[in-house]
């Protein structure tokens, strides 16, 4: 059986392009009640990080992108609009 590639939202944002921020996508995501694929432990005390199928996310930001490209939402890394 294969696994699919998983990442977690703050991986995902740094790949994405046009940017994304982390935060935009948790947002995306809570509103779309999407489940983790996964969990990525951290090495760190305390809980694991949520992973989600990395060919999903790169689907769901293709689809938005003309949308939050026409709205003025993409914004800098790390700075919200």
């Amino acid at each position: 059986m294969v696994q699919a590639v998983t990442l977690t939202l703050a991986e995902a944002a740094a790949i994405l392009e046009p940017p994304v921020t982390e935060r935009q996508l948790r947002a995306i995501i809570t509103a779309l009640a999407w489940q983790p694929d996964g969990h990525r432990r951290t090495g760190r005390i305390g809980h694991p990080w949520p992973a989600y199928d990395a060919t999903r996310l790169m689907q769901l930001h293709a689809a938005l992108v003309p949308f939050i490209h026409k709205q003025g939402l993409l914004c800098a890394r790390d700075r919200m609009p």
